[in-house]
C-alpha cells in the first residue's frame, strides 16, 4: 500500500465524485477516469479491509450490488460469453461506486452541494454545446444536437438539474442577491432547452415532477391560500395540456368526406392525376395518397430544387416522400400547381428533411406530438415502424413479452439478450429483425433476461437501500428515484455506459446524503 494520509485520500475521494458528476452530461471518457481515480483511492486505502468489512455488513449496500451479482449469475445459463462479459464491464459502477461511497468519509452538506453545483455547470455547458451545434451544424434529426451523450440521457440530466435548483431556490433558499437571479436564468433556459431537444421522455418526466411535487407541498403546507393556489394550478396546467394536445389530435384526424366518385381525373394541366382513397394516411387533415400526379413533380421540381426528385432530402429520406407529404401537409396538391405555390422557404425546408411545414415552426413539443401522431396513423393503417421510435418500442415490448413467455423463470441469461431478441423478431416477421435491438424498457430487459427471480430482485433492490436508510423523506433522493424509474419505462436506461453511471453514481450520492445520520452510526 502507498503511504498516503487520510486527509490526502478524503480529498482525491472528493475531487473523484467532483469529476463523475461533471463527466456525466459531457463526457464518457472523463466518467472512466474518475472512476479509475475513485477505485484506486479505495484500492491504495490503507483501511482498505476494514472498509471491505464495514462493506459487507452493510445488508442495503449489499442489496444494490447485487445486481450485479445477478448479472454475473446470468453467466451460468448463457451461450454468448463476448456478449455477456462487454455486458459485466458495463455493469461495474453497479459494484464499484456503491462499494466506495458506502465505505468512504461522509461528506459535509457544503461539499455535497459543491459536488451538485459542478452538475449543473456540467450541464449548462452541455446545453451551449448543443444548442451552437444547433444553429451552426447539419442534422438529420433533432436528437443528434445531444453531442456529449444520448439525448435521452442528457434530459435526465435537464430534469435533475432543473430539479436541483428549484428546491435550492424555493425550498431551502439558499441563493441570495445576484446567485438567486442567475439561478432563476438557469431553471428556465433549462426548461426551455429540454422542450427544444424533443426529448419525449425528458418532457414527460418533467410534467410529472411538476405534477407531484406541487401536489405534495399543497398538502404537506398549512397555508390554505398556497393550497389552493397550488391545487388550482394543477387544474389549470392539466386542463391546459389535455386541451392543448386534444385539440391537435383533432385537427390533425379531421378530414373532409371525400366522394370518390367525383375525384378529378385530370390535373390543370390536363395530366391524370393518382388516388388511393383506400390508403387512409392522414396529414394535418389531409389524405395523402390523393391528388397525385408523378408526372408533374418530376417535371416541376427541377425548376425549384437542384436536388434530384429521385434522390435524399438532407435528413437521408428519400425526397419525394418529403415532398410528397410536405405539399399534403400545406392542403395543397401533388402536382405542378402544388410546387408553384411552394414559398422558397418551404423548398428549403423539404431540402432539409421537413415531411411537415409544422415541424419547421412548432415549438418543439407540437412538434414531436405531430410526430407521433403521424407514427400511429402509419401503425395503424400500414403497421409501418420504419423509422418511428415510439412504435419501434411497441413492437420490442411485443418481443420482450414473447421472451418472457418462453423463459418465465430464469431468462434467457446475461449474454444471449441480442439473440432472444432477433429469434423472437423473426419469428414476429418484424422489420425490426437484424437490428440487433433490445426491449428499450429497463423492466422487460430484466425480466426477460433473468425471469421472474431476476425481475423481483431487481425491483427490491431499487426499494429496499431507500427503506432502509429512510430516504424517500429526502427530496433529492426521491426526486432522483423518479426520474431514473420512470425512464426505465422507455429505455434500457442502465444498458449504456452513461446510462448505467448516472442511476448509480445518484443512488450512492443520494443514498448517504449528509444529513443521513443512520448512515453515520453505522460506520463509527
Amino acid at each position: 500500500m502507498f503511504n498516503i494520509s487520510r486527509q490526502l485520500q478524503d480529498k482525491i475521494y472528493i475531487l473523484g465524485l467532483i469529476m463523475l458528476a461533471v463527466g456525466i452530461p459531457l463526457s464518457n471518457f472523463l466518467m472512466s477516469i474518475s472512476q479509475i481515480i475513485l477505485a484506486a483511492n479505495f484500492v491504495f486505502d490503507k483501511r482498505f479491509f476494514d472498509r471491505i468489512k464495514i462493506f459487507l455488513k452493510n445488508k442495503a449496500v449489499l442489496a444494490f450490488v447485487g445486481l450485479f451479482l445477478l448479472h454475473f449469475i446470468g453467466l451460468l445459463y448463457t451461450s454468448d460469453f463476448n456478449y455477456a462479459l462487454k455486458d459485466l464491464r458495463t455493469k461495474l459502477p453497479i459494484l464499484v461506486l456503491p462499494l466506495i461511497i458506502s465505505t468512504s468519509v461522509v461528506i459535509d452538506k457544503k461539499t455535497f452541494y459543491l459536488i451538485l453545483h459542478f452538475f449543473v455547470i456540467s450541464v449548462l455547458i452541455g446545453t451551449l454545446g448543443n444548442i451552437y451545434f444547433y444553429f451552426t451544424k447539419d442534422y438529420k434529426d433533432i436528437r443528434e444536437i445531444s453531442i456529449f451523450i444520448s439525448h435521452i440521457r442528457f434530459s435526465l440530466c435537464i430534469c435533475l438539474a432543473i430539479s436541483i435548483l428549484f428546491y435550492q431556490l424555493f425550498i431551502e433558499k439558499i441563493f441570495s442577491g445576484y446567485k438567486k437571479t442567475i439561478a432563476i436564468i438557469l431553471l428556465l433556459w433549462f426548461v426551455i432547452f429540454l422542450f427544444i431537444l424533443q426529448s419525449l421522455t425528458g418532457i414527460v418526466i418533467f410534467f410529472i415532477l411538476v405534477l407531484s411535487f406541487t401536489v405534495f407541498y399543497s398538502i404537506k403546507s398549512k397555508n390554505i391560500i398556497f393550497k389552493i393556489v397550488s391545487l388550482s394550478f394543477i387544474v389549470i396546467l392539466l386542463s391546459f395540456l389535455i386541451g392543448y394536445f386534444a385539440n391537435i389530435y383533432i385537427s390533425y384526424f379531421k378530414v373532409s368526406e371525400v366522394e370518390t366518385n367525383n375525384l378529378p381525373k385530370y390535373t390543370r394541366k390536363g395530366n391524370l392525376y393518382f388516388h388511393n382513397p383506400d390508403n387512409k394516411i392522414i396529414e394535418n387533415g389531409n389524405y395523402l395518397w390523393l391528388y397525385v400526379c408523378p408526372k408533374e413533380i418530376k417535371e416541376e421540381w427541377p425548376k425549384r430544387s437542384a436536388i434530384s426528385i429521385d434522390s435524399t432530402d438532407k435528413m437521408g429520406q428519400p425526397l419525394v416522400n418529403t415532398l410528397l407529404r410536405y405539399l399534403n401537409s400545406k392542403g395543397l396538391t401533388k402536382d405542378a400547381e402544388g410546387i408553384a405555390n411552394l414559398t422558397e422557404n418551404d423548398i428549403k425546408a423539404i431540402e432539409d428533411g421537413y415531411a411537415n411545414y409544422k415541424y419547421v415552426n412548432s415549438f418543439g413539443l407540437e412538434s414531436r406530438f405531430l410526430k407521433i401522431l403521424f407514427e400511429l396513423n402509419s401503425y395503424q393503417v400500414n403497421g409501418s415502424i420504419e423509422g418511428h421510435s415510439v412504435f419501434q418500442r411497441v413492437e420490442l415490448w411485443k418481443a420482450a413479452i414473447g421472451i418472457i413467455k418462453s423463459n418465465f423463470w430464469f431468462g434467457v441469461g446475461t449474454g444471449d439478450m441480442v439473440r432472444a431478441y432477433e429469434e423472437q423478431l423473426n419469428k414476429m416477421d418484424s422489420a425490426l429483425y437484424g437490428k440487433k435491438l433490445r426491449a428499450h424498457n429497463q423492466y422487460l430487459s430484466i425480466f426477460s433476461a433473468f425471469g421472474i427471480f431476476g425481475f423481483l430482485f431487481f425491483i427490491f433492490s431499487l426499494l429496499y437501500p431507500a427503506f432502509y436508510y429512510n430516504r424517500f423523506k429526502n427530496f433529492y433522493f426521491t426526486v432522483f428515484f423518479i426520474i431514473i424509474t420512470l425512464s426505465m419505462i422507455n429505455e434500457d436506461t442502465i444498458e449504456s455506459q452513461s446510462g448505467v453511471t448516472i442511476f448509480v453514481f445518484f443512488y450512492s450520492l443520494f443514498l448517504f446524503y449528509p444529513d443521513n445520520k443512520k448512515f453515520i452510526s453505522n460506520k463509527s
